[in-house]
């Protein structure tokens, strides 16, 4: 990344953000109630506002027990992440919860934490404040195995209906379940083509794997990534905020909701992709952007990630694939379903046999296990076949899948080993 590319704090304040942000869009965006009222009298998908509160006796009135058992508490101009707490289950009385750093929370501790809210502890200038709280969005599946506590977010900035550069933070212990960089959040850079993360910085060094795992952050698949895009562009055009970032939560069945805009956005994402902001800013400076969808389009042919040449198309899959699986003397094409939740592959017995793959020279071992049919005994074979491109040799278990849709189930294992991204979407 040249030097010359990266977008500073004096470009950023007085170039992008003074001369492409109104003032009156300006004030929507620097407060999240002002934000969220804009949200819902649009239509746009966000977390619903539960209640707020102005003054002290609005706290000191409320019935805390009434809350559900998950939930968000925050500051209305808080920064960083300041002064947040969120609320992933109910305690095991009345008036207690735990927060997603497991610390046990009653209606007292959150009543004197609003006061601290209002008095403008956390607030920028340590001005008075306003605090609310909002539903709490749980975590999509996808994002599990990456935290130990808190809940990540997708940040895509946008420039004139076009974006320009989107990253993925994910909260860590030492951050307290916050997922701001500067609080110690790891952030990843999505490749805006596809959706798929690519570099990960962390506490300034790039990293590989989530610290103290051996899950790689490079390679996922961000769900909803199209509808993501696409919910960026739209509230940017009805905000009027020519340079902004939209910070997204991914619910597991509803999609993206927004969790609030930002007129100044902080300048670490261009670290977590490796890019400097300012080269793609000018480069689309003077495009006449027709709609949404052409400012994606945009986005999507000058801004893919050069990694992803590396990460190719056809090594990502979706539910269901065809594979030539190939026998001992003939080649055959099925439909088999790509499980995720299955460890290993699975073959069915006659395909197996028809395909000579059942020889005694290839069988490599026997399992035999209890069943509500009773004691059965499962053979392992070695199966070579084809999919999205790729020859892969492994060992599969044999089964009886005579009654089941697909003849052929390709497990985790195998996905996982050769490097496969599954596409949960039905292929088109």
């Amino acid at each position: 990344m040249k030097y010359s590319q990266i977008l500073g704090l004096n470009a950023r304040n007085h170039v992008f953000q003074a001369h492409y942000n109104r003032k009156s869009a300006k004030r929507i965006a620097n407060s999240k109630l002002n934000t969220k009222q804009f949200l819902a009298a649009h239509n746009f998908p966000h977390p619903k506002l539960l209640t707020i509160f102005r003054d002290y006796r609005q706290v000191l009135d409320f019935k805390w027990g009434d809350l559900p058992s998950a939930f968000v508490l925050k500051p209305d101009k808080s920064y960083g992440g300041e002064g947040i707490i969120i609320v992933t289950k109910g305690g095991k009385y009345a008036g207690e919860w735990y927060t997603n750093n497991h610390q046990l929370k009653n209606s007292k501790d959150l009543q004197l934490h609003t006061l601290d809210i209002l008095g403008g502890l956390y607030s920028t200038h340590n001005i008075p404040d306003i605090a609310y709280i909002e539903e709490y969005v749980p975590i999509h599946p996808v994002f599990r195995r990456y935290l130990t506590k808190g809940t990540p977010d997708v940040g895509v900035v946008v420039f004139q209906k076009v974006p320009v550069m989107a990253f993925l933070r994910l909260p860590t212990a030492e951050s307290g379940g916050k997922a701001n960089l500067h609080q110690g959040g790891i952030g990843v850079g999505v490749d805006l083509g596809t959706g798929i993360t690519t570099y990960a910085i962390y506490r300034d060094e790039y990293i590989t794997y989530y610290p103290q795992t051996r899950y790689k952050l490079r390679g996922i698949k961000i769900p909803w990534w199209d509808e993501t895009l696409k919910l960026a562009v739209e509230i940017q055009d009805k905000i009027k905020l020519g340079y902004m970032r939209v910070d997204f939560v991914i619910h597991p069945e509803k999609g993206p909701m927004i969790l609030e805009v930002n007129s100044k956005p902080g300048l670490s994402i261009q670290l977590a992709n490796r890019a400097g902001l300012r080269k793609r800013l000018e480069r689309i400076m003077d495009l006449d952007i027709r709609n949404v969808n052409h400012g994606i389009q945009v986005a999507k042919s000058l801004f893919a990630s050069s990694l992803m040449d590396k990460i190719q198309q056809r090594y990502i899959v979706h539910p269901v694939e065809d594979v030539m699986v190939i026998g001992k003397s003939k080649k055959m094409t099925v439909k088999a379903r790509i499980d995720t939740g299955a460890w290993r592959s699975s073959i069915d017995r006659q395909l197996a046999e028809s395909l000579g793959l059942l020889d005694p020279s290839n069988i490599i071992g026997r399992n035999v296990y209890r069943s509500a049919l009773g004691r059965q005994e499962r053979l392992w074979i070695k199966l070579k076949f084809s999919l999205a491109g790729k020859y892969i040799n492994t060992i599969v278990s044999v089964a009886d899948r005579q009654q089941l849709s697909y003849r052929l189930l390709i497990g985790r294992l195998d996905l996982s080993k050769y490097g496969f991204l599954v596409d949960p979407r039905p292929k088109t």
